[in-house]
C-alpha cells in the first residue's frame, strides 16, 4: 500500500489542483457566479456574525466558487466585521520531530494565508497548532506546548469553551471541536501508543499524537462512518437549527454554518458518549494501538 500511495501521489495531487483551477475558471468566467466583498458581507451578517465575537473559523476557500480576491478578502470581512472581536483558525500540520512557527498548515488557503499576516499569533503544537488574532488571541495560545495531549485543558480549545464563542464553518463540514469532546469522553482508540517528543526553539517537549484514522472513525448505525457524516447526523439529531443553536445558509456555493461553542461541546459530550456506549465493541475492534485491526 505504501508504494502504491507513493505512486499515485503526486498525480493525485497535481489532479486536485487543476481541478480547483478549472472550478475557478467555470464560475469566474463561465458561469459568471462571483462574490465581492460587498455580498461576503452582508451574508456572514446574515448568518449572524458580529462585532465583539470570539469565532473558530474553519474554511475551505474552492467552495464559494469565486471569490474576488481570494483569502486575503474574506480575511478583511471577517476582521470588518468581527472587529474587536477575536479569529481564530486551525493551522494543523504534520507531524515532525521539530515544529517551526513557519510550518505551512494544510487546513486551506484562507488558514495559511491568516497565519502569515501581521498580528497574528500561533500556539506552539505539533500537530494541532491554531493562529489567532485580537483580543484574546494571546489568552488562547499561551501554554499549547505544555499540553500532555492536543485537545487537552492547556489547548486553546478547551479555553474556547471558557469564552464566549462560536464556531463558524465556511464551506466545510468539518469542525476540529469535535476532537476536544473525543478527549474528554475518553474516545476509543483516539492517540497513537506512547508518548512523542518534539523540538521547538531548542526545547524538547512532549504530547500524545492522534491517531490519523482513529480520530475520525465513528459508528453511525452501527456502520464506520466519517467525521463529517458523524457531525451531520449529530446536527439533525439534536435539531440544532430547531433550537437555535447553528445557522445555515449558502454564501455562493459553499454551505456555511454558526454554531454556539458551548452548547455544542455540552450536547455532543452526552450524545458522544452515548455513541461509544451504545457500540462499545464496534469502537473495541475498529483500531488499536494504531494499527488498523482489518489490515
Amino acid at each position: 500500500m505504501k508504494i502504491l500511495y507513493r505512486i499515485i501521489r503526486v498525480p493525485y495531487h497535481i489532479f486536485k489542483k487543476s481541478r480547483k483551477r478549472f472550478n475557478l475558471i467555470l464560475h469566474k468566467h463561465i458561469l459568471k457566479n462571483t462574490i465581492d466583498s460587498g455580498l461576503l458581507k452582508k451574508r456572514l451578517l446574515d448568518i449572524g456574525l458580529k462585532k465583539g465575537m470570539n469565532v473558530y473559523v474553519h474554511s475551505s476557500l474552492s467552495s464559494f466558487g469565486y471569490i474576488e480576491g481570494g483569502p486575503n478578502t474574506v480575511l478583511e470581512v471577517l476582521d470588518d466585521i468581527v472587529n474587536d472581536g477575536t479569529i481564530i483558525m486551525p493551522t494543523f500540520t504534520h507531524f515532525k520531530k521539530e515544529f517551526n512557527l513557519n510550518d505551512v498548515c494544510w487546513t486551506g488557503k484562507i488558514a495559511e494565508t491568516f497565519r502569515l499576516q501581521n498580528n497574528t499569533h500561533r500556539s506552539v503544537h505539533p500537530t494541532h497548532s491554531v493562529a489567532a488574532r485580537g483580543k484574546d488571541a494571546n489568552y488562547l495560545i499561551k501554554d499549547h506546548e505544555k499540553s500532555e495531549r492536543p485537545f487537552d485543558e492547556n489547548s486553546p480549545f478547551y479555553k474556547l469553551t471558557r469564552l464566549d464563542s462560536y464556531i463558524l464553518m465556511l464551506g466545510t463540514e468539518n469542525n476540529s471541536m469535535i476532537h476536544y469532546v473525543q478527549d474528554k469522553v475518553k474516545f476509543p482508540n483516539l492517540f497513537l501508543k506512547g508518548v512523542h517528543n518534539y523540538k521547538f526553539k531548542n526545547k524538547i517537549l512532549k504530547t500524545k499524537l492522534h491517531h490519523p484514522l482513529g480520530s475520525i472513525t465513528y459508528i453511525c448505525k452501527g456502520k464506520q462512518c466519517t467525521d463529517v457524516d458523524f457531525l451531520i447526523k449529530f446536527y439533525k439529531d439534536e435539531k440544532f437549527e430547531e433550537k437555535d443553536i447553528m445557522k445555515t445558509l449558502k454564501i455562493g456555493k459553499a454551505v456555511c454554518h454558526l454554531i454556539k461553542t458551548k452548547e455544542f461541546v455540552n450536547i455532543s459530550t452526552k450524545y458522544l458518549g452515548d455513541n461509544i456506549k451504545k457500540y462499545k465493541e464496534e469502537y473495541k475492534s475498529i483500531l488499536r494501538d494504531g494499527k488498523n485491526e482489518s489490515s
